[in-house]
């Protein structure tokens, strides 16, 4: 099983967002941090147990390098990415579909 980190897409299985995917800000034990740039923004993000939660196989690249860096994500490209990933594209790591 794939550890959940930073930048990880996530698609949630249960509550009000069911089928919906988001982007992981933090993660602990117990819990994560999601974050889609419309109804969970990164100022407020949604906290949800990771049990509630499924790991999707592709990684925000760009996202998790800019974590990592300790630069400020915005909603607009968190949006821009979960819009690419829902339309079935590949994303290099500048975040472009290819």
């Amino acid at each position: 099983m794939m550890k959940m980190e930073t930048g990880h897409l996530a698609r949630s299985l249960a509550g009000r967002d069911k089928g919906r995917l988001s982007v992981i800000l933090a993660a602990d034990d117990e819990y994560v941090s999601l974050a889609d740039g419309r109804n969970h923004t990164v100022e407020k993000p949604k906290r949800k147990k990771k049990k509630h939660v499924q790991l999707q196989y592709l990684k925000g690249e760009e996202l998790q390098l800019k974590r990592k860096q300790m630069e400020a994500v915005t909603d607009e490209e968190i949006r821009e990415f979960l819009e690419l990933h829902q339309q079935g594209g590949k994303i290099n790591v500048e975040g472009r579909r290819n």
